[in-house]
């Protein structure tokens, strides 16, 4: 192997670091993840956190990519509980098929030094080299992040009742989506399955702190005929100024599949953000729910940033 990761020198790290603040700013308002000077608080927040002292910071590692004299670029590192991150990949050229296998193999050697058990790196949708080092490389897609915007004219079916969940119903409801919720990180990956119950708490938590009555959480039950079908939660988020709406779960009854009320529960979230002011729709979806996928892109919603995982 001729490929080889070393620690990029300190002279070069003020001209790496603000070219790489640069560059996730860019990507992320590019992409349509982040917009305008949300982007460029995020990328900020990511050299406060991992790297407050330069590159003396133990929180992760910068690393200069070469393959003999020549240079391909720069890795930025991350590792915690068991993982590595990529947290960038910047390729100054584009490598062969071979670099690039040599470049995962020498992730590989680090994850293992690490007593990681999965390499995971975030690529945004033009991230072209980011997608060709994870392609045909073992690597798999653990969740995607998609945006539908701008919003279609699209109505429910009239036989589909869309509205305000009950108090009665809302403790049934916390139940079952949190500990879906937890079952879901876990086979995702990202979380061993006692991880994935504290996290899936947490967030809960974080999200709806006062139930029914927590400001800016929508959560609707969907009928047919008096039979509930499903459910459905919004949380509204600002995103460049403007009011988006972001799927938090969305779940059609198991004896209710196959109807077609997934999508009406998506034309519901439309109208529902169209109310609120919104003009786009987000969420998040786990990369082996293919058929959710497929459901949402031939809604219209394209994917935004896809996380992929390396299992060692």
């Amino acid at each position: 192997m001729t490929v080889r990761l070393t620690p990029l020198p300190a002279a070069r790290f003020d001209d790496w670091s603000a070219a790489t603040r640069e560059r996730l700013i860019r990507l992320r308002q590019e992409s349509g993840l982040r917009l305008g000077d949300e982007a460029v608080a995020q990328a900020g927040q990511y050299f406060s956190e991992l790297l407050p002292h330069g590159l003396e910071s133990t929180a992760s590692q910068v690393l200069r990519i070469a393959d003999g004299a020549d240079e391909l670029g720069t890795l930025w590192l991350g590792a915690n509980a068991g993982r590595v991150f990529v947290i960038d990949l910047a390729l100054t050229v584009s490598p062969s098929a071979s670099q690039l296998d040599e470049i995962v193999a020498a992730l590989r050697a680090i994850a293992k030094g690490e007593e990681a058990s999965t390499i995971s790196i975030a690529l945004f949708r033009q991230d072209a080299e980011g997608h060709r080092l994870v392609d045909g490389r073992g690597f798999r897609v653990a969740s995607i992040q998609m945006l539908l915007e701008p919003l279609p004219d699209r109505a429910v079916a009239d036989h589909v009742v869309v509205a305000p969940m009950t108090e009665e119903r809302y403790p049934s409801f916390a139940r079952e989506s949190e500990a879906a919720f937890a079952e879901d990180l876990a086979a995702s990956g990202r979380y061993t399955a006692d991880e994935a119950v504290v996290e899936s708490r947490r967030q809960f938590l974080q999200e709806l702190p006062a139930g029914l009555s927590t400001p800016g959480q929508e959560l609707f039950t969907a009928t047919v005929d008096g039979v509930e079908v499903g459910i459905l939660w919004i949380g509204m988020r600002d995103r460049g100024g403007r009011p988006h709406a972001f799927i938090l779960d969305i779940e059609v009854a198991a004896d209710q599949r196959r109807k077609g009320y997934g999508r009406e529960l998506m034309h519901a979230t439309e109208r529902e953000a169209r109310r609120l002011g919104a003009d786009s729709v987000g969420l998040h979806v786990f990369g082996f729910n293919d058929a959710a996928v497929t459901m949402y892109e031939g809604l219209g919603y394209r994917r935004l940033e896809e996380q992929f995982i390396l299992d060692l």
